[in-house]
C-alpha cells in the first residue's frame, strides 16, 4: 500500500501540503513525478513546482538526493519511509493544480509522487480540510474509503495509474446530481455562477443517454463534471469517470435565458466531448499509449481519430439528441470547415503529421500556425464527417460511423488491446460492399482539402463560399454586409490601436509588411479602432492604396498596403433537399 496524505496548507501561498508513505522501500528507491498528463500531450514538468522535498524513517532524518528533473532517490532503509514536500499551485486550468482562499484544484500528476517499482501496489490518498476553510465540499470520482460523501476523508485507487486519473475539486461547490441510462453522474461547479443547474443536469443527461445507448455500455459506475466557473475561460480534459472542465460565467445558461445561446451550445459540446472520451481514448487508445509513458513524449499518428472523431461527434450529438436542431448543428459544421480551409496549414502538414508532432507544434502554437499547420481536431473532425456520409451511401444508409464506433470500441476499448495506426482502415474493409481505402489513406496523408461540398450536396445540403465581414468573422454564418477588400490578417483591438495577432501567407497584410505583434496605430492617416476598421473595409475597392503606421516594438513604422479581392473563406451551409438527409440529420419543422 503506498499512502499519500494531502492537505491544502496556506491558501494564499496557494501550497498543498503531501506526504508520501512508503511501507517497504527498494535498494536506492527512485520516485518520479510524471512530466505529462494523458489527454495534453506537452511536457509541462510538474516537479518544478515541488518545494521542500526532505525524507524521515524511523524517526530520523533520511538523506534524498535528485538525480533528474523529476526523480529523486532515497537512502537505503529497513523501515518504513515518510515523504515531505509541498507544491505550489497557481494554475488555474484542467491540467495541474489550483489553489486559493476560493477554491482548489488538483490532478495526482502534479501533487504525487510515483514510487519506482511500486506503482502496480494499490494507493491510498487522505485528503485533510485546510484550518481556514474546513466546511468546503470536496468532489472527486476516485472511490471512497471513509468520510461523508463530498466531505473531506480516505479515498483509494488500484494503482498509480488509477490515482493520477481521478482529479480533485475543493471548495464551496455546488453540486447536482442526475441519472442517465440508470448511472448516477454529478455537475459540480465551483466559483461565482447564475446557473439553471435543473435546465443544465437535463440536457446533460439526453447527452449521456444518447452516448451510452450509442455505445451500449458505460465504462463507469458514475460520473462527475467537475467544473471551474471563472469570468473568461475555456477548457476540458477527460478522465476514466469524470472530466476537469473550465468555461466562462456566461457559458451557463441562467435562469432567464429559454433560448439556446452560442455561449451555452460550446459549454454543452464542451461536455459532449469530454464525455464521449470515456470510450474514445480512456478506453479505446492507441497502442502506444499501453502503458503510458508519462516521462517522456508518447508518440501517435492517431490523434485524428481520437480527438477529430471526438470532435464530430460533440456537436453531431447535440443535435442527434434533440438539444440544437439541424440549422444550429450546420453552422457548427461550417465554422470547422471555415477554420481548416481559412489558412494554407493543411497543405504543409498532414493530420497524421499534425498528431505525431502535437508535442511541439500543435502544443506549441506560435503566430504563424495558421500557415504551418492543420488541426488535427478540426481536419480531424471533416475526415469524420465525410466517412459518415459515405458510409451510409455504400450501404443504402445501413452503416453509420456510430455504429463502427460502437464495433470498435468493444472490439480494440473494451479489450484493452488498443489500435495501431492501420486498425480503422482495416477494421472498415472489412463491411460488405464498403470501399474507403484509397479515400482515407489520401485524407491522412496527404496534404490537400477534402472534396465535402459534392459529397454533402448528396445528403440535400448546399454548401455557400462567402466573403465574411472581416478576418474576425470567418465562420459558418452568411454575413450581412461582406468586406470589400482583403485585410488577411486577425486582430484585437487595444486602447492604442489593432495588436496584429495572425497574418495570412501571401494577403494584403502580408505584402504591406505587417507581422504578428505590430501594434497599427492609423490607417489613412486615421487612428485605427476596431470600428473604424469595419468603415475602411466598406470604404476601399481592390487595388486602392492606403498608408498604415505601425509600431514594431518600440519602433514605428510607415507601410504602404494594397488592398486584394476579399476571400471567400466563410462556408455557410443549409438544407435545400430534406428529403435526402436519410436520417443523417432531422430537419426542424
Amino acid at each position: 500500500m503506498i499512502a499519500y496524505d494531502i492537505t491544502p496548507i496556506d491558501l494564499h501561498g496557494h501550497l498543498f501540503n503531501v506526504s508520501l508513505t512508503i511501507e517497504q522501500t527498494n535498494d536506492e528507491q527512485e520516485l518520479w513525478l510524471p512530466n505529462w498528463i494523458p489527454g495534453s500531450y506537452l511536457i509541462r514538468d510538474f516537479s518544478k513546482h515541488i518545494i521542500g522535498l526532505h525524507a524521515e524513517s524511523n524517526g530520523l532524518s533520511l538523506p534524498v538526493k535528485q538525480i533528474s528533473k523529476n526523480r529523486w532517490q532515497l537512502a537505503r532503509s529497513k523501515h518504513p519511509v515518510t515523504v515531505h514536500y509541498q507544491v505550489y499551485a497557481w494554475d488555474l486550468s484542467v491540467r495541474s493544480a489550483y489553489l486559493d482562499q476560493f477554491q482548489g484544484f488538483f490532478n495526482n500528476t502534479s501533487l504525487c509522487l510515483a514510487v519506482e517499482g511500486q506503482t502496480d501496489l494499490p494507493c491510498e490518498l487522505h485528503l485533510h480540510a485546510p484550518p481556514e476553510a474546513p466546511l468546503w465540499k470536496v468532489a472527486t470520482g476516485m472511490p471512497r474509503k471513509s468520510g461523508q460523501p463530498h466531505s473531506w476523508g480516505c479515498f483509494r485507487a488500484d494503482n498509480y495509474d488509477a490515482l493520477i486519473d481521478y482529479p480533485f475539486l475543493i471548495g464551496d461547490l455546488t453540486i447536482e446530481e442526475f441519472i442517465a441510462h440508470g448511472i448516477k453522474h454529478s455537475l459540480v461547479l465551483s466559483g461565482r455562477h447564475y446557473a439553471d443547474t435543473s435546465r443544465i443536469t437535463a440536457d446533460l443527461a439526453k447527452i449521456c443517454e444518447t452516448q451510452i445507448s450509442l455505445f451500449e455500455e458505460a465504462p463507469f459506475q458514475s460520473y462527475t463534471f467537475l467544473t471551474m466557473v471563472v469570468g473568461n475561460g475555456f477548457g476540458g480534459l477527460e478522465h476514466r469517470n469524470s472530466t476537469a472542465l473550465l468555461c466562462s460565467r456566461k457559458d451557463l445558461i441562467s435562469a432567464h435565458q429559454y433560448e439556446m445561446n452560442d455561449n451555452y451550445q460550446t459549454f454543452l459540446s464542451l461536455c459532449c466531448h469530454e464525455y464521449f472520451h470515456s470510450w474514445n481514448i480512456k478506453t479505446l487508445k492507441p497502442k502506444a499509449f499501453l502503458p503510458y509513458q508519462l516521462e517522456k513524449e508518447s508518440y501517435t499518428e492517431q490523434l485524428w481519430f481520437y480527438e477529430g472523431m471526438t470532435s464530430y461527434f460533440d456537436d453531431y450529438l447535440l443535435h442527434t439528441s434533440g438539444i440544437i436542431d439541424e440549422k444550429r448543428y450546420l453552422k457548427l459544421l461550417g465554422d470547422t470547415l471555415s477554420r481548416v480551409e481559412r489558412g494554407a496549414g493543411q497543405y504543409q502538414q498532414s493530420v497524421t503529421e499534425s498528431s505525431f508532432l502535437a508535442w511541439t507544434k500543435f502544443y506549441q502554437q506560435n503566430e504563424n500556425a495558421p500557415n504551418s499547420i492543420v488541426s488535427y481536431y478540426a481536419k480531424g473532425a471533416l475526415i469524420a464527417l465525410s466517412l459518415d456520409l459515405m458510409l451510409r451511401l455504400q450501404s443504402d444508409h445501413k452503416l453509420t460511423l456510430a455504429r463502427v464506433m460502437k464495433e470498435l470500441w468493444h472490439e480494440f476499448g473494451k479489450t484493452s488491446i488498443g489500435t495501431a495506426d492501420d486498425t480503422v482502415i482495416n477494421w472498415l474493409n472489412q463491411y460488405p460492399g464498403i470501399d474507403i481505402s484509397d479515400f482515407l489513406k489520401d485524407a491522412l496523408y496527404n496534404k490537400e482539402s477534402l472534396s465535402l461540398v459534392e459529397l454533402l450536396q448528396n445528403f440535400g445540403v448546399m454548401v455557400q463560399k462567402q466573403v465574411p465581414v472581416d478576418d474576425n468573422s470567418v465562420g459558418g454564418k452568411a454575413s450581412e454586409q461582406p468586406a470589400r477588400v482583403n485585410f488577411g490578417a486577425k486582430y484585437k483591438a487595444s486602447p492604442q490601436g489593432l495588436d496584429v495577432l495572425n497574418v495570412y501567407h501571401d494577403e494584403s497584410a502580408y505584402h504591406a509588411g505587417l507581422s504578428a505583434g505590430d501594434k497599427i496605430i492609423a490607417i489613412d492617416h486615421l487612428q485605427a479602432t476596431e470600428q473604424s476598421v469595419k468603415r475602411i473595409l466598406e470604404r476601399y475597392i481592390p487595388g486602392d492604396t492606403v498608408t498604415i503606421h505601425a509600431f514594431r516594438r518600440d519602433e514605428l513604422m510607415t507601410l504602404e498596403l494594397t488592398w486584394q479581392e476579399p476571400a471567400k473563406s466563410s462556408y455557410v451551409l443549409s438544407v435545400e433537399q430534406p428529403d435526402k438527409l436519410k436520417g443523417w440529420l432531422t430537419p426542424s419543422g
